[in-house]
Order: C-alpha cells, then sequence, then structure tokens
C-alpha cells in the first residue's frame, strides 16, 4: 500500500486484511504496468477504484482484495488519475479514463488539461463530509458495479 494509503486508513481507524500483501502481489504479477503510461520500469502501485476506506467504512471490506476494483497505476497516475490530485477522494471512472483520453498524459499535462482540472473541481467528496444519503448512495454504486 502506498503510504498515503496507509495515514488515510489510520485516519479511519481501520486496518489492511492480512491477505492484502498477496493479493497486491498477484495483481502487480498481473498487470505490471502503469495502466495510464505503459513505461516498463517505473515503480507501481496498486490502486483501488473504490478506495479501501469507503469500502470498510460503507460495509463492502471485500472490496479491498477484489480484483474488479484495483487497477495499477504510477505513483503519479495514482494521485492524478485515480484520486483527482487528493487522496481522500476517488475517480470511479479511472480505469477508463487511464486507458482513454488521459492515456500517456505526464503529471504536467493532466494539471495543464482543462478536461482533468475541471473533473479534478468536482472530485468526490471525503468521506468523512458525506451526508449520510451520498454514503447510501455511494454504497447502492458499489454493489451496483460490484455485486457480492
Amino acid at each position: 500500500m502506498s503510504e498515503h494509503g496507509t495515514l488515510v486508513a489510520a485516519r479511519y481507524g481501520i486496518a489492511r486484511s492480512a491477505k492484502w500483501p498477496a493479493a497486491e502481489r498477484a495483481h502487480v504479477a498481473r498487470s505490471p504496468h502503469c495502466t495510464a503510461c505503459r513505461r516498463p520500469g517505473l515503480r507501481v502501485e496498486v490502486h483501488h477504484i473504490f478506495p479501501f476506506h469507503f469500502c470498510v467504512c460503507l460495509g463492502r471490506a471485500d472490496l479491498e482484495l477484489d480484483e474488479r476494483n484495483l487497477v495499477t497505476l504510477c505513483p503519479e497516475h495514482h494521485l492524478l488519475l485515480g484520486h483527482f490530485d487528493d487522496y481522500e477522494s476517488m475517480n470511479l471512472r479511472v480505469r477508463g479514463e487511464a486507458r482513454g483520453r488521459f492515456h500517456g498524459m505526464t503529471d504536467v499535462q493532466l494539471r495543464a488539461s482543462d478536461a482533468w482540472r475541471k473533473l479534478a473541481a468536482r472530485r468526490p467528496a471525503h468521506l468523512g463530509e458525506m451526508t449520510r444519503d451520498r454514503r447510501r448512495e455511494l454504497r447502492e454504486t458499489m454493489d451496483r458495479h460490484m455485486p457480492r
């Protein structure tokens, strides 16, 4: 897990599954390059599309280890595409955007992109800032996109 993920999880008082290191290694073995830039040799991180702390706090801890919820990104794309420059937020379209309109863009190009800036300006709220209704809607979205 990235250092940032550890800090966010600690803020919410949650811990990783003991099975996470094996799941993380298996994912990187299947998908060893950043989905957004595909540059070989870069350090990569396994990003949770529905962030781990959201999953646990909303009752879907199973998504921590679920391959459908994982995507490989380099550190710069993890932050900018996975979280819109805020590790406590999320981008539920990260996989498609990393392969599509933002594919191959550097951090400088992303930050200069009008499309990225508009998305980042509308990034989802932090979990602690969400209303009860918004949390319920997000849980329903999790269940719809990644049924048990």
